[in-house]
């Protein structure tokens, strides 16, 4: 039974949040699905829970809400059903929880065991908590959160208004630009938002500048932020040597966010979501401030995040897809969905363990039907036609790439012994090796030379150092081949 959306949840959980509320945020669901129609859209709201009707939909029902296999189970079999163009995750992670997928870099310098993902709702593979199982994304998957512990569905109510009163506005008026980076990386951020926009005119470094922005330049419908994060804290932070000051806070985007903003963050835990209720300060974290300010998407990180001070790489990439993707006329889901294919596709054949970790962390806060930008329809293939092509990518990706897969106690060659030395790692380093798995392997088989058939190797170093609270993580990546160096990357924590 085709459709053109899905609206996914769970009704035992909703009770368990909102109580005798529950009414009011189902009358938001049947709003948002009114308002899809007056679209054009075709939509079915289904609880994961739902006994009969899954069974109607021959999946299996989610018993325990918590249980990440059961609903990737769910989703993918109620994809298979409906064949959406697109699937919206209505509620927080207490509602329909993340995927929980491995850290291959987890270590001292990398506290996230885990990274909370909707990437593999994304993906048309089963469950697994191994990140390098889903690298084929081909389906488009926003979430809709309401807020985590909460108890009142209204602010779940002001993004469905949001949503439904949402239209594609001009061009111009989303390139006006709010633009903040830390100093330190401002080489790095210069870059990337000349490729978004075409110039930095509209780019403020912190410090010395922020957190309390104008309203014109918080009136701008595109914000895009290379700063620090922290976990569940309402500020995002400026750097310049060993001072961090809060650059963007979420108090102060009160009624100042205009309609229908679009945010993409490179911060570490840029688009987390937490209950206020538990923070000194009250307020929910930025992203579900800006959405709550009537913000229609947010692109952002689940966990610690990275990327270069100065070229391009990593967080800096998947956020100006997306953002590039959007000012072109795309849907919001449909310009991430693109921001992921392009960013493996650009990335591959051989992934490191980095940009595993930031394909898995990035997601996509809003309803990914919505389209900010107005183009002419001239400009615009068949939606039909691009999910085909979007389907076939996603085939293709997980067919030609190789993942890393750790390799203990390898030794190191001198030559690498010697780059690490030179690359001058202050305090203790944290080292690590990952051997390429999967990809091409006929293409292998065919080549003569047995250097260019050896498995590609990633060699990786990190070391920290505190400054207050914050912590300072420098990387190092080091492509390998039969003892030859291919090159090295150098990441930051964000």
């Amino acid at each position: 039974m085709k459709k053109d959306k899905i609206i996914v949840s769970n009704r035992k959980a909703l009770e368990k949040k909102y109580g005798a509320k529950l009414p009011a945020f189902l009358q938001d669901l049947e709003d948002l699905k009114a308002g899809d129609k007056a679209r054009g859209l075709s939509t079915e709201i289904v609880f994961v829970d739902d006994v009969k009707t899954m069974k109607t939909c021959k999946v299996t029902a989610v018993k325990n809400e918590a249980d990440a296999r059961q609903n990737k189970r769910a989703i993918d079999g109620l994809y298979k059903h409906f064949q959406p163009d697109y699937i919206l995750i209505a509620g927080a992670q207490d509602v329909i929880p993340f995927q929980p997928l491995k850290n291959l870099i987890h270590s001292q310098d990398d506290e996230d065991a885990i990274v909370p993902s909707d990437l593999p709702y994304a993906c048309d593979k089963p469950w697994s908590d191994e990140p390098g199982k889903f690298v084929n994304p081909s389906r488009v998957v926003g979430r809709l959160p309401d807020l985590p512990g909460g108890k009142d569905p209204k602010y779940f109510h002001s993004l469905v208004r949001d949503a439904i009163t949402s239209k594609p506005g001009n061009q111009k008026d989303y390139l006006n630009y709010l633009a903040i980076s830390v100093y330190e990386w401002r080489l790095s951020t210069e870059e990337s938002v000349q490729n978004i926009f075409g110039n930095t005119e509209k780019l403020h470094l912190s410090p010395t500048k922020g957190p309390r922005w104008t309203p014109a330049q918080l009136k701008a419908k595109t914000h895009f932020i290379n700063c620090h994060g922290a976990l569940e804290d309402g500020n995002y932070y400026g750097q310049k040597g060993s001072s961090y000051p809060i650059s963007h806070t979420s108090g102060w985007l009160e009624k100042k966010i205009a309609k229908g903003t679009v945010v993409a963050a490179e911060c570490c835990y840029g688009a987390q979501l937490y209950d206020p209720g538990l923070t000194d300060s009250g307020y929910p974290s930025i992203a579900s401030q800006y959405l709550l300010q009537h913000a229609v998407a947010v692109a952002g990180s689940s966990t610690i995040a990275y990327g270069p001070t100065e070229g391009q790489g990593l967080a800096d990439l998947i956020t100006q897809y997306f953002l590039i993707n959007v000012l072109r006329g795309a849907s919001t889901g449909r310009a991430f969905l693109e921001a992921r294919q392009r960013f493996l596709d650009e990335m591959g054949p051989t992934l490191d363990p980095y940009e595993i970790k930031t394909l898995s962390q990035f997601y996509l806060l809003g309803d990914p039907s919505l389209v900010p930008v107005n183009v002419p329809t001239k400009l615009r293939d068949a939606r039909e036609n691009r999910r085909e092509g979007m389907q076939a990518k996603g085939v293709m990706l997980g067919q030609y790439l190789s993942v890393p897969k750790a390799l203990p106690g390898k030794e190191e060659p001198a030559n690498i012994k010697a780059l690490v030395k030179a690359h001058k790692f202050p305090g203790k380093t944290t080292k690590k090796v990952f051997v390429m798995e999967g990809g091409p392997a006929p293409l292998a088989r065919g080549l003569q030379s047995k250097g260019l058939a050896a498995p590609v190797k990633f060699h990786v170093y990190s070391a920290s150092k505190f400054h207050g609270k914050f912590k300072e993580t420098n990387v190092l990546v080091i492509k390998e081949r039969a003892g030859q160096i291919l090159g090295e990357r150098t990441y930051v924590r964000r």
